[in-house]
């Protein structure tokens, strides 16, 4: 009678082993590297800002590159007029290279409000993405840390 409940015991701890090994891991990236660069145009009337970023990610987070758009800081998200990708491209097993450029009005903004925009809020703060499952994350990048937020579910 032991035997047999030692074994019972023994298959459930299995199974349950089993299938805890079958659930799909949480999916990781981290933001290895952000680099910025602010312009303006001739007139002084247009800003932008380049980016460059390095996207390192899990196995199980296979990203549709076609969604890919910066995490921008409030003040300059309200003032966007383009935005363009201009690199998106897989550098390595679960690396991506994204660059690109957001233009945005400057009108009625100087030189000094910029730059206090600036240090209160970051202006690139991370990436919002589609997975090819159809999932949508939003990665941040806070203190040198990457959080990365899954929306819907």
């Amino acid at each position: 009678m032991k035997k047999t409940v030692a074994l019972i015991c023994l298959v459930f701890l299995l199974s349950a082993c089993s299938a805890e090994a079958q659930k799909e891991a949480d999916p990781i990236m981290d933001i290895s590297s952000l680099s910025l660069g602010m312009g303006e145009n001739e007139y002084g009337t247009v800003q932008y800002v380049r980016y460059s970023m390095i996207l390192t990610y899990s196995d199980n987070l296979k990203i549709n590159e076609k969604t890919l758009e910066p995490l921008l800081a409030g003040w300059i998200e309200e003032r966007v007029l383009d935005h363009e990708i201009e690199l998106a491209d897989e550098i390595g097993d679960g690396q991506l290279k994204l660059e690109g450029k957001v233009t945005f009005d400057s009108n009625g903004l100087t030189k000094r409000d910029i730059i206090t925009f600036e240090k209160l809020e970051e202006t690139i703060q991370g990436v919002v993405f589609e997975t090819k499952a159809g999932k949508m994350y939003q990665a941040v990048l806070v203190n040198g840390e990457t959080r990365l937020k899954k929306f819907g579910d």
